[in-house]
């Protein structure tokens, strides 16, 4: 069931540009996430997103890149009057430019020019029609709709994201423990790998007792949990976002067996997975 409460995103697969000037505390609350990917560069004042454990207080030109299911609220930061933005919600592309374990892109100073022209385009081509593009940009959002607007409009934000890796290496998963946090970033990016309780006490450097005691008091969970839920997180957005087979599905998030998938497809989103494709939303993990 919907919250009633929670601010509602662009349809999945809806790709959508826009820019805003915010002035409350709260601005958005999304208890589930988006379907989409949403893109945030601050131009002027300055803004706290909450996304999963995670606070950020960004400022001008900063970038923060929310995956898909990941619950957030984001509004005005306390010592600020207002936050001032451009955005954009997109669907998951083919290639692997994102990098799906980053969640926040941290600060792009040595970019932010080319990170500001890159936008503009993007909102240019988010307008696209026929052999037209406006003169200046529109201060409404953009609904690119045709598919040579999304795949020009893809190409900016790709161009948008690799610019700002070049400006800082992406920011280590949240945590007390930097050996928790090391061990976090590790299943976030490679949760089809055979990890084992034994295999991520060992990247931590700590005994498998020591290790699942620290980790479920940082996280709440435990460790395998954690590997589970990224992989079948991972596999919605496959399911979602491409058009790879339910085994094939499967296979590239780590499950050996189809039925096993499927099974744990459906106790995580209450859908079996050839379903879900069709419902096509990625709820998020509290």
């Amino acid at each position: 069931m919907t919250d009633p409460a929670a601010t509602p995103s662009p349809p999945a697969g809806l790709l959508v540009v826009g820019e805003s000037t915010f002035t409350k505390r709260i601005e958005a609350i999304r208890p589930i996430g988006s379907p989409s990917w949403l893109l945030m560069w601050t131009t002027r004042g300055r803004g706290v997103v909450h996304h999963g454990d995670t606070a950020l207080t960004t400022g001008a030109g900063q970038l923060v890149l929310i995956e898909p299911g990941v619950r957030h609220t984001y509004g005005v930061a306390p010592d600020a009057g207002e936050w001032s933005l451009l955005w954009a919600h997109f669907r998951a592309p083919q290639g692997n430019w994102l990098g799906t374990s980053r969640h926040l892109t941290p600060a792009a100073s040595g970019a932010a020019e080319a990170i500001d022209a890159a936008f503009d385009r993007l909102r240019r081509y988010a307008r696209l029609t026929g052999d037209h593009i406006p003169p200046s940009p529109v201060h409404l959002p953009a609904f690119a709709t045709r598919p040579e607007q999304q795949a020009l409009a893809l190409c900016a934000l790709e161009e948008i994201v690799r610019l700002a890796d070049l400006a800082g290496a992406p920011a280590a998963p949240p945590g007390p423990d930097p050996r928790i946090a090391r061990v976090r970033q590790l299943i976030a990016e490679t949760p089809e790998a055979p990890h084992t309780l034994d295999s991520l006490a060992a990247a931590a450097g700590l005994s498998p007792s020591r290790f699942s005691h620290l980790y479920a008091r940082a996280t709440g969970h435990s460790p395998m949990q954690e590997v589970r839920t990224r992989r079948l997180h991972r596999a919605a957005r496959l399911l979602t976002g491409t058009g790879m087979s339910v085994a094939a599905v499967a296979g590239a998030v780590g499950y050996v067996d189809q039925f096993h998938f499927s099974r744990a497809f459906r106790r995580e989103f209450g859908l079996p997975p050839s379903s879900y494709r069709h419902n096509g939303e990625v709820p998020g993990w509290d």
